[in-house]
């Protein structure tokens, strides 16, 4: 069904959420607790779709678990056709550094493309994770948040070019509404969508003159209409009075 609709290139099982509500159903991470589990899913999911299966996994659920060469081993056991790497336990959330040599192991181990993930916050970072762990690809996250030009500005460096610029504040609003709009359209519940949109429209700020003041003040908008009039207001302005 999922298949049918959706026409993905391939189904990626999550092993690797954090989330307390997930693990507390024994999904996402806390499936790494039983490797019987994560291999007998995977077979699952292969025997219901002619798609490959890839997996995301963490480095384990803690330390005294901390294993990600067994678990990327036992998931390529199942006939996972490729694997992304967090390189921390579930217990770490997302404290403390990401151990990219974990990942580098797991590449040495594998025969499927290993996807490298953690602590990438700048197109410069990818281009540092791919040398040092030699993996095939890298997964952006949190790093991408309010700025989706990470993606672009690491294919330049990755292809040896000159890296495009940072937006203006002018591109990043525009995005920013853009993105507002497509999940207007997504969800439907226009008040719903501006409430939970606050902290998106707040990281696309990130950088422009007199962000905090105008993080301020997108915090407080009950509509998409609203975000729009402050960013208009801000555009208009004069340079001095955005910074103050």
């Amino acid at each position: 069904m999922v298949t049918e609709a959706c026409k993905p290139d391939f189904i990626d099982i999550n092993f690797g959420c954090p989330v307390k509500k997930v693990v507390k159903n024994n999904g996402g991470s806390g499936c790494l607790k039983d490797l019987g589990l994560v291999q007998r899913i995977i077979r699952a999911v292969q025997s219901a779709t002619h798609l490959p299966v890839t997996v995301k996994i963490r480095s384990g659920w803690d330390d005294s678990q901390r294993d990600p060469v067994t678990i990327a081993q036992r998931c390529r056991e199942a006939g996972a056709r490729a694997l992304t790497l967090h390189a921390r336990t579930r217990t770490q959330m997302f404290a403390g550094k990401a151990n990219w040599d974990e990942i580098a192991r797991v590449v040495e181990v594998l025969d499927i493309p290993v996807i490298g993930n953690g602590d990438i916050a700048t197109a410069a970072d990818v281009v540092a994770m791919r040398a040092h762990t030699r993996c095939a690809g890298a997964m952006i996250a949190r790093g991408s948040f309010g700025n989706p030009w990470i993606f672009a500005q690491a294919r330049d460096l990755l292809a040896g070019r000159s890296m495009r610029p940072d937006p203006r504040p002018d591109e990043r609003f525009t995005t920013a509404l853009e993105h507002a709009r497509l999940a207007l359209r997504l969800q439907g519940d226009t008040r719903k969508t501006a409430l939970e949109f606050r902290k998106h429209l707040g990281w696309y700020t990130k950088g422009v003159p007199g962000a905090s003041l105008l993080r301020e003040r997108l915090f407080q908008i009950d509509s998409m209409r609203q975000a729009e009039a402050i960013f208009m207001a801000y555009l208009a302005a004069d340079p001095v009075e955005r910074a103050a």
